[in-house]
C-alpha cells in the first residue's frame, strides 16, 4: 500500500499544473523559434558539418516540450501507473492511450537523437567526412525504430480498467475519487515492473553507446596532432560547448526522473511533487535552447548583438573566432 502526503495545497491541483504549463508553453514558443533562427542564420561555415543535427537536436526537444506542455499536459497519479491529460488532444478526442504512447516514446526518440548526434562527430573526427552508407543509415533506421517500439509492451498488457480501478484504490487510498472521473483517466500497468523494464531496455542500449562515443571522440580530439593547433582548438571548443548543452539539461532532468523512479518503487504518493516532475521535465527543451545560446561563442555573440548587449570583450571574442576561422582555411 502506497505512503500518502496529501499536501492539500495550490501545488497539488489541475489549476496550478495547467496555469503553469500555459505559461511554459508561452515561453516555450518564442525561446525556441529564436533557436531555429540562430543555429540557421548565424551558424559559421565552419559549424556547417553539425548544423543540421544541431538544428534536429534542437527540433526534437523543442516538439516534446510542446507535446507536453501544450498537446497533452499529462498528470500522473504516482506511484500507480495511472494518470489523465489536461491537453488541447483531450480536447480533440485524442484516446488517451495514443497521447501517452508518443509521450513515452518522445524520451526515446531525444536519446536517440543525442546518440545519433555524437556518433555523427564521432564518424566525422575518425573518417574526415560525414558521408552515410547503408550501415549507418541502417544504425539510425534500427535505432530510431526501437525508441518508437519500445513502449508496445506495456501497451500489450493495459488492464480491464474497472479491475485495474479496484485494485488502484486499493494500493493508493489517498488519491482523490474524483480524480478516476476526470476524462481521459487511464490506468496504464498495475505492474509496473513491465513499463520500468521497457524503459530500462531502452536506456541500457543507448546511454552506454553515447558514453563510448563522447571518451572516443574525447581520445580522439586530445591525442590527435597531425592537424594544425587552431582547427585543434576550435573542435575540442565545439566538443565541450555541445557536452555542456547536451548535459547541463540531462543532469536537471535527472532529479524529477529519480522522483518518479523513487515513487514508484517506494509506493510514495505525493500530487504536487508529481506535478513539479512533470513541469521540469517539460522545461527541459527552454533549458536546453539557453544553454546553446550561451555555451557556443558564434550564438552567444550573435545574440547579444541581436539584444544590443554585445561588448568590446564580446567583439574581441568574435575577432578570436574569425582569426581562427581565417587560419584553418590557411592550413
Amino acid at each position: 500500500m502506497a505512503t500518502c502526503q496529501n499536501t492539500q495545497n495550490f501545488l497539488d491541483t489541475d489549476d496550478f499544473y495547467s496555469i503553469f504549463l500555459h505559461i511554459l508553453t508561452i515561453i516555450e514558443i518564442p525561446v525556441h523559434g529564436f533557436g531555429v533562427y540562430i543555429i540557421l542564420a548565424k551558424t559559421p561555415t565552419k559549424m556547417k558539418s553539425v548544423k543540421g543535427n544541431m538544428l534536429l537536436l534542437h527540433l526534437v526537444g523543442a516538439c516534446v516540450d510542446g507535446y507536453i506542455s501544450f498537446f497533452t499536459s499529462p498528470v500522473l497519479n504516482l506511484p500507480a501507473c495511472s494518470g489523465y491529460p489536461l491537453g488541447v488532444l483531450t480536447k480533440l478526442g485524442v484516446p488517451t492511450a495514443i497521447q501517452l504512447y508518443f509521450g513515452i516514446s518522445s524520451v526515446g526518440v531525444i536519446v536517440v537523437t543525442i546518440l545519433i548526434f555524437f556518433e555523427d562527430r564521432h564518424h566525422r573526427l575518425i573518417n574526415g567526412h560525414g558521408g552515410r552508407g547503408w550501415r549507418r543509415a541502417l544504425y539510425i533506421a534500427v535505432h530510431y525504430t526501437i525508441s518508437l517500439t519500445f513502449p508496445i509492451p506495456t501497451y500489450l498488457n493495459i488492464p480491464d480498467q474497472e479491475l485495474g480501478l479496484e485494485l488502484t484504490i486499493t494500493e493508493v487510498p489517498c488519491l482523490p475519487l474524483d480524480v478516476f472521473n476526470r476524462p481521459g483517466y487511464i490506468i496504464l500497468s498495475i505492474d509496473n515492473s513491465i513499463p520500468c523494464l521497457s524503459m530500462i531496455f531502452m536506456l541500457s542500449l543507448f546511454i552506454p553507446q553515447i558514453i563510448v562515443f563522447v571518451i572516443s571522440i574525447s581520445w580522439h580530439l586530445f591525442r590527435t596532432t597531425s592537424q594544425s593547433a587552431a582547427t585543434s582548438r576550435l573542435q575540442k571548443q565545439f566538443f565541450f560547448a555541445m557536452c555542456l548543452q547536451v548535459f547541463i539539461p540531462i543532469f536537471v532532468l535527472a532529479f524529477p526522473v529519480i522522483y518518479i523512479i523513487m515513487s514508484i518503487v517506494l509506493g510514495y504518493f505525493n500530487q504536487a511533487a508529481s506535478n513539479l516532475a512533470i513541469c521540469t521535465i517539460a522545461f527541459h527543451g527552454v533549458l536546453s535552447t539557453v544553454t546553446m545560446l550561451i555555451v557556443h561563442t558564434p550564438y552567444r555573440q550573435a545574440t547579444l548583438e541581436i539584444f544590443h548587449l554585445s561588448s568590446k570583450r564580446g567583439a574581441n571574442s568574435q575577432l578570436i573566432w574569425k582569426t581562427v576561422n581565417r587560419s584553418q582555411q590557411d592550413n
